[in-house]
């Protein structure tokens, strides 16, 4: 079985990762890393990072034609332009959260720092010297591009398909990833939309529903999983070093949050499963926590005082601040997310995970005890195969 999981190095893509490998390791997997825009950025070098014990000295900037940004990417949260990183970045493999990378950023070939890499990323996944049990394929593209999508479904039999959040070009995104998977062949075709996307006051929903409609018209055997927000928007991490936790809601405001590592067992059980083809799940759980509850809650895993408080709107759209004219989209529809959700608590009901996967959804308590002694690959720990470029 060939499945193709797009976004694969996103949080959403690396859990969903994780999740079809436990399911069954023989599947062959390959993932589609998108560029939206025409000339990809490039990473700039971070001297002394690899360095055991130091701290890189310049913040992670991208540039379009080899220049400078004026601040820092802040799709990196905590990365406030001081000179030095706040966070870990968890999207780079290997990263355990501690305040250095175990191991330097590999040069990715033919990466120039003008226009697109002409190869994907090659490094090995798990800890050094080990040998990798598998390994994943990778294909770099722009995901409104039909050659590169043609490319990357090309012998695929199964899609898996997770649109880039809040983007103005979500929709074309879509349907030309699920017109790509027709003409390949695919036989199924997994789309990732949103829990209660008919609510049309929230920027993407609209574009959510259109993709579902084409997929539902497409003669794929095609399923749709509507989750709810994820616990993993709480970096627990992040919120020990800075022994605070701020929501952009009121603190005594409940909100309810999936476990990723729960969608992501969905998905698996969707793909190795025959019986899901024209179904649409709605995946979420019923517990709803306050801002106060959360940091009470990583005070007592972790043994460390947290306290809790309210991110402004105007802090919250300031995180958003990157060099992508998507900006004033994006700053719009998170800020409409969060009004919507504070108006229903985020809140879905999780009978269909009951059934799925036979058990009640993680509970945010296992999560932050996850996070802190036995994270997943996806969220830190250890993995064990390759990441190959294909070309």
């Amino acid at each position: 079985m060939r499945v193709l999981v797009v976004e694969p190095t996103g949080l959403m893509g690396r859990h969903i990762i994780d999740a079809l490998r436990l399911a069954d390791r023989a599947i062959s997997i390959r993932g589609f890393c998108r560029y939206a825009e025409p000339d990809a950025p490039c990473l700039e070098v971070l001297p002394t990072c690899g360095a055991a014990g130091e701290q890189p000295i310049e913040v992670l900037t991208a540039t379009a034609e080899g220049g400078r940004r004026d601040g820092p990417v802040e799709t990196i949260p905590g990365n406030t332009g001081s000179g030095r990183r706040e966070r870990s970045i968890r999207t780079v493999p290997g990263n355990t959260g501690s305040s250095r990378r175990d191991g330097p950023i590999e040069t990715i070939p033919g990466n120039t720092g003008s226009g697109r890499p002409k190869r994907a990323m090659a490094f090995t996944l798990g800890e050094p010297g080990d040998e990798p049990t598998s390994s994943i394929d990778l294909v770099h593209g722009d995901l409104e591009n039909p050659a590169d999508r043609a490319r990357a479904v090309e012998g695929v039999d199964i899609v898996i398909h997770s649109a880039p959040p809040f983007h103005p070009r979500e929709a074309a995104m879509g349907t030309g990833m699920i017109d790509a998977a027709v003409a390949a062949g695919a036989r199924r075709f997994i789309y990732v939309s949103a829990l209660h996307a008919q609510v049309d006051s929230v920027p993407g929903n609209a574009a959510k529903l259109e993709v579902e409609a084409h997929l539902a018209g497409s003669g794929l055997g095609w399923t749709i999983l509507r989750p709810q927000s994820f616990m993993q928007e709480i970096d627990v991490d992040a919120v020990l070093e800075t022994a605070t936790l701020e929501l952009p809601c009121p603190v005594d405001l409940r909100r309810a949050r999936l476990d990723m590592a729960d969608l992501a067992e969905v998905v698996a059980k969707v793909v190795t499963e025959d019986r899901h083809a024209y179904a649409s799940y709605d995946i979420a759980s019923e517990e709803a926590l306050s801002t106060a509850e959360v940091a009470a809650l990583i005070s007592l895993a972790s043994g460390e005082a947290v306290s809790a408080g309210e991110l402004s709107e105007k802090d919250l759209v300031k995180a958003l601040d990157i060099a992508d004219p998507t900006f004033a989209y994006m700053a719009s529809a998170v800020s409409r997310l969060h009004a919507w959700q504070a108006r229903n608590e985020g809140r879905g009901n999780a009978n269909t995970v009951r059934w799925l996967l036979g058990r009640e959804p993680v509970r945010f308590e296992d999560y932050v005890r996850r996070c802190l002694t036995a994270p997943l690959p996806s969220e830190g720990g250890a993995v064990d195969y390759e990441v190959r470029p294909i070309r």
